[in-house]
């Protein structure tokens, strides 16, 4: 009755707390555009903060320990103090829709977990898709989702939960029960559930979908001790993972988690073409275990059979002393893991002993092949590429007796390898051999070791140094667990870049990328390279090649599959240099990502520091890696440091460490030609920068920049609207924000994707034309449109960054854009990350196309846009005689008639007629005039038509919408055309697209839907896309 009563409790507390917000905003909204309202809102948030805290403290001391925790545990990302009884800081207002949210999703918890306990399906699934981020979440009795719908065997809830709610599968319930008692549910996980209850349909589900079935609960149970007392399931695992060899009991742990050495194994040995493996007797097999654990001597004799026969460890290879004719050769192989019995790694190899379409071929050969297709041999060890091994490695360590394994080398196929038996065979039964695993071998002062696997005490100082990227998701555990020989125990499979020192030659990994500059390694490597390595490095010194990337197949003593040479211009420009560098990474990347490649070791860049600044260049090659790994998943990097260049590692360290801190602080960020594109999690009233940008589409966070920025703030734009109500832009002082000013655009988003688009480009040119007024270097601005559920969310983040990238680069721009993101907008966050990464620098787009470019232009290396026509020519005859004549007698003199070349503005222009002739099928461009003021003309050459300056110049009127104004008749234009000081006036003459008009009024803001233009019905037409619009001329007379 307790429990219930709390419940109730809780629930209507926090709906009361619902209501007080409702409220607030109620209010907030009735004062909107008036005086009062920011005096009212100054202290709104402090008073509802006030409010809240007193609320929850009063509702919180009521209940009992086990609700006030639940209720803690939902409400962790609020930043609330209940020791104090307060928020930390001042509840804000764009967080009030959201937190009325999170608590109706606590006061729906209840009903959810129930539901999920009772099978209730239709109210788990609104739960999951209204309050996602509570998915993972445990219930008032310590339990999940996921484990309530396991126990109770409803499978079509806990399928569900795992495909579309995105649950963890391994996620635990809580590890201490609430009220401090023991029990077999504190630290399960629906697996856990599963087995005990003995649902074998969600156990198979769970485990193919990735359940960890060694994972321990409170109890120190696995799932598999769980499920012992049903029959059902123990025979599942008896038959699912490999047992004990000698004892044949279930196991208990990973191999790796189990450090104690195990004696496991089965010692085998078969002649070079035979097809039966025979067991060693015990003495033998004992024999063969001690050597290998001590591993004295690489090769030592022992009787099989009556024959001496000499035993090579490191080829697994019994070749007979004796004088016999006959067996002259037998293969070995122990099965069992070799990291459990002997504490050393290994690499695996096959052998077919049948395929249908292979003759037998009776010829020996103890020379391990690389698997062609094309030519295979029976009764011949092949070697598996890395990431077999690692998936055979995976497997055996999660004792698995089964694995499916695509070996894309033979036709693609897929091959069930059995890990108890080491066979594996195809689906049909044509292809089928047997597996082994040999030690690994490594090289070590011109002398082979074996690698020892060395177990983790948990308290260990010697480990390699190293340090490592977290990737952005967990991998599942049982599916990407692998084993890299050569890196160390600490290495887990959600790491994506490490730095460590090391022999780049021992290093076991798909690719080892080698440059060209670091002649010390080209030695080693030709030294200890085979032929083919050797032929190569030869003939780049005698053969000059355009290609800066060589990959040729490893082979002598060098353990990768391939290697990358790479050969880097030397350049005075560093910025050319790291171009080069970013072109030379994402080549690489793609090339492995192409091969199917995983790992990539990189050798130390190596260049003379007078030259280059070597931690820019390392800061380059890192990021780069970075922003290719978020395109090309699960390729794992490593930077291989030689022992005495502790200065290059300290440099590959730092950078990894700020990435990381990047990384865990929710940010990323782009470099674009000289500026940056920065994305990160937080609030835009904290940024430290130029000028901080606010969308008009966005008023609550209007409203709560005017509180935050204070009096002066809402003063400076009280009076700035009320002068220029049509202005697009209206700039204001900082006042007690940490940026410079505060720019106020007017923006308005549009579910027609075209007009969206050009709106946005409007919007972010507006922007960047100011931003250059002031000389500002740095600006933050959130995601405009974001809270409009009818347009395209990623439409929007794709139109943004294109068109800032093109801003950056047409202009030559250099400067910080950093886009702010609230903490709970993880979905908007990831498609913007996305986004950015993919972004390319649109170069194609950028490129001059001269067969587009108006003949008459002057096509010198100058960077002026203005240029006189002179009057000789036919062109400054066809502009004279055509203006003369529309001006009816009203001129006096054509004083001289410039050209206007904006390659930019006129490319930009380019793109919108051909945009509109595909859309309507028409020819819709009218040659207009537009009059202007003199200290106005610059400002429209260089940054085209802005609207900024609607109803300031031209025509003098917003009587047909608030754009700019053109009319075909030039005397009409005339009476706007203000003269300067020598009685001088000017006008320009412009390409208009017109498109679909429709008349116009002052009310309009931009144009209706379906339209591109507003008109008076005669001769004025008004524009409102900047780039709708080219100046061909510029005409000063009196």
């Amino acid at each position: 009755m307790s429990s219930e009563n709390d419940e109730n409790k809780l629930k209507k507390g926090l709906e009361e707390i619902i209501e007080i917000i409702k409220d607030i905003n109620y209010e907030k909204s009735s004062f909107i555009n008036s005086n009062e309202i920011f005096q009212f809102n100054k202290q709104m948030m402090e008073n509802l903060t006030n409010v809240i805290n007193n609320k929850l403290k009063c509702l919180l001391d009521t209940l009992s320990l086990k609700y006030q925790d639940y209720f803690l545990d939902f409400f962790n990302d609020y930043n609330y103090d209940y020791s104090k009884g307060i928020f930390n800081e001042t509840i804000k207002i764009y967080i009030l829709e959201q937190l009325s949210e999170d608590l109706n999703g606590i006061i729906y918890s209840f009903d959810a977990f129930k539901s999920s306990f009772d099978g209730n399906f239709s109210v788990v699934k609104n739960f999951i898709e209204k309050y996602p981020k509570y998915k993972d979440k445990c219930s008032i009795y310590d339990t999940t989702l996921l484990y309530s719908s396991s126990r109770n065997n409803y499978f079509h809830i806990v399928k569900y939960l795992i495909e579309q709610g995105k649950c963890f599968i391994n996620i635990q319930n809580r590890k201490y029960n609430r009220n401090n008692q023991l029990n077999g549910t504190s630290g399960s996980t629906a697996l856990h559930a599963a087995c005990f209850y003995g649902h074998l349909n969600i156990v198979k589900y769970l485990i193919d979908n990735g359940a960890n079935y060694f994972i321990k609960n409170h109890l120190e149970e696995t799932p598999i001790q769980n499920g012992l007392p049903n029959r059902n399931i123990r025979e599942f695992f008896e038959n699912f993972l490999i047992l004990n060899y000698l004892d044949l009991n279930l196991p208990q742990s990973t191999i790796f988690d189990n450090n104690e050495m195990k004696l496991n194994s089965i010692w085998e040995y078969k002649t070079i073409n035979g097809n039966q493996w025979i067991l060693f007797d015990n003495n033998q097999s004992n024999r063969l275990r001690n050597a290998l654990i001590s591993i004295e001597n690489e090769e030592f004799n022992m009787n099989i059979n009556n024959y001496l026969y000499s035993i090579s460890l490191m080829k697994f290879l019994s070749s007979q002393i004796s004088n016999s004719s006959i067996n002259e050769y037998l293969w070995i192989r122990c099965r069992g893991s070799s990291i459990e019995n002997f504490h050393i790694y290994s690499t695996w190899q096959i052998m077919f002993n049948e395929y249908l379409s292979i003759k037998i071929n009776k010829s020996i050969s103890l020379e391990v092949l690389n698997i062609d297709h094309t030519n295979i041999k029976l009764n011949h060890w092949y070697q598996l590429s890395h990431f077999i091994n690692q998936q055979i490695d995976n497997g055996i360590n999660y004792r698995r007796k089964y694995l499916y394994i695509n070996i894309d080398s033979i036709d693609n196929q897929l091959f069930l390898f059995n890990l108890e038996e080491f066979s594996f065979s195809n689906n049909d039964q044509t292809i089928n051999g047997f597996i082994r695993w040999i030690p690994e071998f490594l090289l070590k002062n011109d002398q082979f070791i074996i690698h020892k696997y060395k177990p983790s005490n948990g308290n260990s100082h010697s480990l390699p140094v190293y340090i490592n990227i977290q990737q952005s998701t967990i991998l599942n555990q049982q599916q990407y667990l692998t084993t890299d020989i050569n890196h160390d125990e600490n290495f887990h499979e959600n790491e994506s870049m490490i730095v460590r020192f090391g022999n780049i030659i021992e290093e076991k990994s798909d690719v080892i990328v080698i440059w060209w500059s670091s002649k010390s390694l080209l030695e080693l490597i030709y030294e200890y390279g085979g032929s083919s390595v050797r032929n190569t490095i030869n003939h780049k010194f005698e053969n000059k090649s355009d290609n800066p990337i060589i990959s040729i197949q490893s082979d002598g003593f060098i353990q990768s599959k391939m290697i990358y040479f790479i050969d880097l211009e030397i350049q005075s420009d560093i910025i050319l240099v790291k171009k080069s560098i970013e072109s030379i990474i994402n080549s690489i990347m793609e090339k492995v990502h192409e091969n199917n490649y995983k790992r990539i070791s990189f050798s130390s860049i190596d260049f003379n520091s007078n030259i280059y600044p070597l931690e820019s260049i390392i800061e380059t090659i890192i990021e780069q890696i970075h922003q290719q790994q978020f395109l090309h998943k699960n390729i794992f990097v490593s930077f291989i440091i030689e022992s005495n260049k502790k200065d290059i590692f300290n440099y590959y360290y730092e950078h990894l460490n700020s990435l990381n801190q990047s990384i865990s602080q929710n940010s990323i960020s782009k470099t674009i030609a000289n500026s940056q594109i920065q994305l990160e999690k937080g609030d835009i009233i904290k940024q430290k920068v130029d000028a901080i940008v606010v969308s008009s589409s966005s008023d609550i966070l209007k409203q709560l920049i005017i509180i935050e920025g204070g009096e002066q703030v809402y003063e400076s734009y009280e009076k700035e609207n009320k002068l220029n109500p049509n202005s697009l832009l209206i700039s204001c002082p900082s006042g007690n924000l940490l940026c410079k000013r505060i720019f106020f655009v007017k923006w308005n988003p549009n579910e027609n994707e075209f007009i969206l688009q050009q709106s946005i480009n409007d919007f972010i040119n507006i922007l960047i034309q100011n931003l250059l007024s002031y000389n500002y270097k740095s600006i933050a601005l959130p995601l405009i449109g974001s809270n409009h559920k009818n347009i395209s969310t990623p439409i929007v983040i794709k139109t943004i960054i294109n068109q800032f990238i093109y801003q950056i680069k047409s202009r030559n721009l250099s400067i910080n854009i950093k886009f702010i993101i609230l903490p709970d907008q993880d979905q908007i966050y990831q498609e913007f990350y996305q986004q950015l990464l993919h972004s390319h620098e649109q170069q194609d787009n950028q490129l001059i196309n001269y067969d587009e470019i108006p003949a008459t232009w002057d096509l010198s290396d100058e960077t002026r846009n203005r240029f006189i026509v002179s009057f000789h020519l036919n062109e400054y005859k066809t502009v004279h005689d055509e203006f003369n004549q529309l001006m009816k007698g009203k001129i006096k003199k054509i004083i001289q008639i410039e050209r206007i070349q904006n390659q930019r503005w006129y490319f930009q222009y380019l793109a919108h007629k051909k945009d509109f002739f595909k859309r309507l099928n028409k020819n819709t461009e009218k040659r207009l005039y537009h009059a202007s003021k003199f200290k106005l003309n610059n400002s429209i050459i260089n940054d085209c038509f802005n609207r900024s300056f609607a109803g300031l110049h031209g025509l003098n009127s917003t009587a047909y919408g608030m754009g700019v104004y053109f009319s075909s008749d030039p005397s009409y234009c005339h009476h706007f055309a203000k003269p300067n000081s020598n009685g001088e006036r000017s006008m320009f003459i412009a390409q208009v697209l017109i498109g679909e008009t429709i008349l116009g009024n002052s009310s309009m803001k931009t144009r209706p839907p379906g339209y591109d233009t507003t008109t008076d019905g005669n001769h004025i037409f008004v524009i409102y896309h900047d780039a709708q619009a080219y100046a061909q001329y510029l005409i000063t007379y009196k």
